[in-house]
């Protein structure tokens, strides 16, 4: 059998060399020479001299010091995001531009992939539009949030916890339109029973399969009353949730993966904790210093034959008792001042000034250094997650955004393609009601249910300018216009699907033709001095 394939194999090499018209080599007596020759030399990274002589790296060996490293590095971000001013804001900020009000989803069928007409395409598109805002205000299963502020939530716990958890009942609710609900749950209520700590299968509350994929949840039942009332965490007090039901998700559970064979996500800010915390601890210091050198006392002296409290007789006081080295009686007199206070010394009693230059020179570079680090880590421009445009030109901040809507943009890529799964299921659940009318759903179910999840666009500093440059970049074939649509979150075929629905549309109503196009025309006087600002 082997001779056989080796003479269909050299058989087809002569073939191809006849075609070619050069000899191709091979045959049994071609020997192969071994790939692997020993030519690595030594790399100074794994010396153990000078500054690296006591870098040793620990390894952790067992799933229990895993989870409760996470754990407490999980913790330390809640309290950062808690009480750190500049943690909060980066959170803040992440959240509000890549989420905003909420990330809104765009059907992008193609009637060529479903074999179906464009009108009947639009007709669908306009059907899952309305299912979609029917249901967003409902989706919360609390009734408190809507889809978007759900979104929200869950970007802020992809930042803060590392994670997200979002559970996805079924609710027999007649005052609901439509059964499906979120859910979103703490993540450290996700854990591993202690009596099933042994399992092989459960992974720091996650039991996985045979590839790792998540089979079930093991997450902890809420207690009630103060912490005597806490449930232990024995496998009695959790529930144990499937990830899915068929071909229903269950769970939502997203992260961020950085490593091969990654269950659990770990927060964003990981890396520049003790930074964080550093310079929370640098500030504050900083502050108290500068606090206690305004509220410095005055010390007044009192001359020879000069009574103190001759000096502090006008004056209301807070007299302090004591003895002097010969034992005769010493009176230390304050009079306050909030929050300084004046204080009139004995003879011979010299006070020592407290240095009122408060901080020092080196206080801004140190910490704008410290920053720098730290928005190194978090992936982001210095000047976009501080908010802090001194020293910083146009086409700086402006470089500067762009390289920030790219983390925001990839962030929004991955939470849309998190927000398909309840999507589709929400379909599925409006075509099983008789609200959505296409053929053959479950033969087609991706195809039908194809969105473009959108958010608030990214705007730019110089709007203008921006299309201009893209007119231009167009018209002498240096970019595309799917390269320009893309760039501005779009999708080339949707974008021009939607540009003739509008035609249709403005041709339908009488409108078209009476909105004048400004691209490329020439501005009038009066255009060019309002855009120039000499109005």
């Amino acid at each position: 059998m082997e001779a056989t394939q080796e003479a269909i194999f050299s058989k087809a090499v002569n073939q191809i060399a006849a075609s070619l018209k050069r000899p191709l080599i091979y045959g049994p007596n071609n020997k192969p020479l071994r790939p692997v020759a020993n030519y690595q030399y030594t790399r100074r990274a794994a010396k153990r001299e000078g500054s690296m002589k006591n870098w040793n790296p620990r390894q952790l060996m067992s799933r229990q010091e895993e989870a409760m490293e996470r754990t407490r590095i999980v913790e330390r971000s809640i309290d950062l995001t808690n009480s750190d001013p500049h943690a909060a804001g980066i959170v803040e900020t992440f959240a509000t531009t890549v989420v905003g009000s909420g990330l809104t989803p765009h059907p992008t069928l193609d009637p060529e992939i479903l074999g179906m007409k464009k009108e009947e395409v639009r007709q669908i598109q306009a059907q899952q539009r309305a299912v979609f805002q029917e249901w967003a205000p409902f989706a919360d299963a609390g009734g408190r949030l809507s889809f978007g502020s759900i979104q929200f939530l869950m970007q802020r716990s992809l930042l803060q916890f590392g994670e997200y958890l979002v559970l996805l009942p079924m609710m027999n609710d007649t005052t609901r339109p439509y059964s499906l609900a979120c859910q979103v749950i703490h993540p450290l209520r996700l854990k591993t029973p202690t009596d099933l700590a042994s399992k092989g299968n459960i992974k720091e509350g996650i039991e996985l399969g045979k590839y790792g994929e998540a089979i079930a949840y093991w997450i902890k039942k809420a207690f009630s009353g103060g912490f005597l009332n806490r449930l232990s965490d024995d496998s009695k007090n959790f529930l144990r949730i499937p990830t899915k039901q068929g071909h229903r998700w269950k769970v939502l559970h997203g992260f961020m993966a950085q490593d091969p064979e990654q269950v659990r996500g770990i927060p964003f800010f990981a890396p520049a904790l003790k930074f964080f915390r550093d310079l929370n601890d640098f500030l504050d210091a900083e502050l108290v210093s500068n606090v206690v050198t305004a509220a410095f006392a005055l010390f007044i002296e009192a001359g020879d034959g000069m009574d103190p409290n001759v000096l502090a007789s006008a004056l209301a006081g807070i007299e302090e008792a004591g003895t002097n080295p010969d034992g005769s009686a010493k009176t230390t007199r304050y009079e306050e001042l909030d929050p300084g206070g004046i204080m009139y010394g004995n003879q011979g009693e010299k006070p020592h000034a407290i240095s009122a230059n408060r901080p020092g020179a080196t206080f801004e570079p140190f910490v704008t250094v410290i920053k720098k680090a730290i928005a190194l880590s978090v992936n982001m421009p210095y000047p976009v997650v501080f908010k802090d445009v001194g020293g910083t030109n146009f086409a700086g901040f402006r470089s500067a955004m762009l390289d920030a809507w790219r983390v925001f943009m990839a962030q929004r890529q991955w939470l849309g393609q998190e927000c398909q799964k309840p999507y589709t299921m929400l379909m599925e659940e409006a075509y099983l009601r008789g609200r959505l009318a296409v053929k053959d759903f479950y033969g087609r179910m991706h195809a039908i249910t194809r969105v473009e999840w959108r958010g608030t666009p990214k705007g730019d500093i110089e709007p203008v300018k921006a299309a201009q440059a893209d007119k231009m970049l167009i018209e002498s074939r240096l970019k595309t216009r799917a390269e320009a649509i893309a760039e501005r979150g779009g999708d080339l075929r949707t974008t021009l699907e939607q540009l003739e629905e509008e035609e249709e549309l403005l041709e339908e109503k009488g409108l078209k033709g009476t909105a004048p196009s400004v691209m490329g025309q020439e501005l009038n006087p009066a255009q060019k001095e309002d855009q120039n600002g000499n109005n």
